[in-house]
């Protein structure tokens, strides 16, 4: 609890009345003036380690100001200089995570000067980090040959071309407790239970300009053969013809999808159309920021469907299936996830293969 000036003057004054002079040698006792404060105000909970620290402090105070509060004008100026403003600027050019906190202790003016400093004087702003796939040297020249080949071949078939992928969805959302707090006068004990073996379900969906192909739901890890049997074939059976015969087919370097049996069974669909590793048509690694499913599709549905409680894997499938019909009756979302496809693309160009997202 906030100790009020009351309470802390009843803290000197008590300390005081019950010293003891033994042998010349005032001695006091820290559990008496304990006991006479709880008897003084009954209705305050005192914790000990925070009863004996405020009582340091205010002794302390006592001796060197006469007053229990913090002499006026004791903590850090607030000052706002154009020395100490210039000083501020070029902290936070050379180093620009430092925390307000920091800048306080380095430039020795209050926390609030250097908000202030920052905010009104610097017009500099706090933004979140953002984690992005990591990019290896090699993968840069592999996107910048994709990129142009979409732009020189692909772009006049996008809306005949799907593009696909699997993701995982659980049925209690992860929680980050590191970065999930709970804001209350006091320790609400707030707590999130979680299942000792997650439940989860495994969606695979090929997504173009014209539609959404899926959620084909399946359990467990896909190998070749069952990503040939229980995925690739009911997609291949809903497609239409123009789709066989312009269209391409995008998928990422999982081993499952590019073993040569399940190229060679894509072959007979798509012949040369078929975009990823081991093709003619070469799909750079780590370039999730260059496929919709990943910078749309999959975010779109987890951001919506867990507004609500889910109670089992039934309803979880049933809520995804729902989220996927919405986008397929709205084709203007699916026309302006096509452009960023475009924009993506032209914009890893300009890059020279590296990260654009600040771009967008």
């Amino acid at each position: 609890m906030a100790f009020t000036e009351q309470h802390k003057v009843f803290m000197v004054m008590s300390y005081f009345r019950n010293g003891v002079k033994i042998d010349g040698v005032w001695q006091y006792s820290l559990a008496l003036c304990m006991e006479e404060f709880g008897e003084e105000f009954p209705d305050i909970a005192v914790e000990y380690t925070q009863f004996r620290q405020t009582l340091n402090i205010c002794l302390k105070n006592f001796q060197e100001n006469g007053s229990v509060g913090r002499k006026p004008g004791s903590g850090r100026p607030k000052k706002r200089t154009p020395e100490v403003i210039e000083e501020a600027r070029q902290a936070m050019e050379e180093a620009p995570g430092t925390s307000i906190e920091h800048l306080s202790q380095q430039l020795g003016v209050s926390v609030g000067t250097c908000h202030s400093i920052v905010k009104k004087d610097l017009h500099l702003f706090p933004y979140r980090l953002t984690s992005v796939q990591e990019l290896h040297p090699a993968d840069l020249p592999q996107r910048l040959e994709y990129c142009q080949w979409f732009l020189n071949t692909l772009d006049v078939h996008l809306d005949k071309t799907f593009y696909t992928d699997v993701a995982y969805f659980h049925l209690s959302r992860y929680v980050n407790s590191q970065n999930t707090r709970m804001w209350s006068s006091e320790n609400p004990h707030f707590f999130i239970e979680t299942p000792q073996y997650p439940q989860k379900v495994g969606v695979w969906a090929a997504i173009s300009q014209r539609r959404i192909i899926g959620p084909i739901f399946f359990e467990g890890n896909i190998n070749a053969a069952r990503y040939r049997n229980e995925i690739l074939t009911p997609f291949l059976n809903q497609l239409h013809d123009d789709e066989l015969v312009y269209g391409y087919f995008q998928q990422d370097g999982a081993t499952a999808h590019t073993t040569r049996a399940t190229i060679d069974f894509l072959a007979e669909f798509y012949d040369n159309r078929i975009i990823s590793r081991n093709t003619p048509n070469n799909w750079p690694p780590r370039s999730c920021d260059l496929t919709p499913c990943d910078f749309f599709l999959w975010p779109h549905i987890k951001n919506s469907i867990y507004t609500t409680p889910i109670n089992d894997l039934a309803e979880l499938r049933n809520r995804i299936t729902q989220k996927i019909n919405e986008i397929n009756n709205n084709p203007i979302v699916l026309e302006n996830v096509t452009n960023a496809i475009r924009r993506r693309t032209r914009l890893c160009l300009q890059e020279q293969g590296a990260h654009f997202q600040h771009l967008l």
